[in-house]
């Protein structure tokens, strides 16, 4: 089978208040996207349900190298990097229709489960037989780091899940939980005196490089979750956030994410220095190992 490929128009109310897709918005295009590559071959929603099958995304990584913004128009391609009988790596890239430069890429872990007992399953062989291609390009992964089970100092938020945060399935949409964990460091810069309106008034703005996050469990409507965050590494012009979401009572652990960021120039997209009462700001609200 060929790279499946499909084309998108960034839409304006998909961009966020600095006129970016925001972590949440290139989830929902993998999601998307894969949905209609499975319908290429037999895997579409309906044909899943139909044969008792549920696919879980495990883990997504994403590497960002420009941000995407409203009416330009990408494509979105995605492939099977691998498969071992009830869970499999595909890979996937956007970039500008026009020029072919490349916004982000990345990898995306999935399992196959039956949709009565969510027990793994292997779906039919020559089904997936379809999606094999010679010589996949790879996307390089990054282990996921492994999380304390009592972190050291972090900043947390308390949100419940709403009605509008759930999918069809009836759980919180994969999508969100990045969502909330941008919330979260957005809450945590205002409450250091770096609103967004702070950032753009000097011309600066928070770029992620790298997303990285791991789904443990299902959040369902009315949960009650605490949304932690800690500051694994911190340099010059940006740093890595380690974030939890987990849920009360009880502190099971629902999704984890890895947010790699950098300072940035909101014209020119070069990469600046973090200032230094936000540096000792930081350290202060969030002890710093590194």
């Amino acid at each position: 089978m060929e790279i499946f490929t499909r084309t998108f128009r960034v839409r304006w109310s998909e961009t966020n208040a600095i006129g970016q897709v925001d972590l949440a918005g290139y989830l929902r295009y993998v999601i998307e996207t894969a949905w209609d590559w499975g319908a290429t071959s037999g895997l579409g929603i309906a044909e899943s349900d139909a044969m008792g099958f549920s696919w879980v995304i495990r883990e997504t990584e994403i590497n960002f190298y420009r941000p995407l913004r409203a009416d330009q128009i990408f494509e979105f391609s995605i492939w099977l990097m691998n498969w071992r009988r009830v869970r499999g790596t595909r890979c996937f890239e956007l970039r500008i229709k026009d020029d072919g430069e490349l916004i982000a890429d990345g990898t995306q872990q999935i399992v196959v489960l039956d949709s009565n007992s969510l027990r793994p399953t292997a779906p039919p062989k020559h089904i997936i037989d379809k999606f094999y291609i010679e010589n996949p390009h790879i996307v390089p992964h990054q282990p996921f780091p492994k999380f304390a089970a009592h972190p050291e100092p972090h900043h947390s938020i308390k949100r419940d899940v709403k009605w509008r945060d759930l999918d069809s399935f009836e759980h919180v949409n994969n999508a969100n939980y990045a969502a909330f964990a941008e919330d979260a460091i957005v809450g945590l810069f205002g409450d250091l005196g770096w609103s967004p309106s702070q950032f753009k008034s000097k011309n600066l703005t928070i770029v992620n490089r790298r997303f990285q996050i791991k789904y443990l469990t299902l959040a369902f409507w009315r949960d009650r979750l605490n949304v932690t965050i800690r500051l694994s590494k911190l340099n010059s012009s940006g740093g890595i956030w380690l974030i939890e979401i987990i849920r009360e009572p009880g502190g099971e652990s629902i999704a984890q994410c890895v947010i790699e960021w950098v300072l940035a120039d909101s014209i020119s997209g070069e990469e600046q220095q973090i200032p230094e009462n936000l540096v000792q700001a930081l350290k202060k609200k969030i002890h710093n190992k590194s």
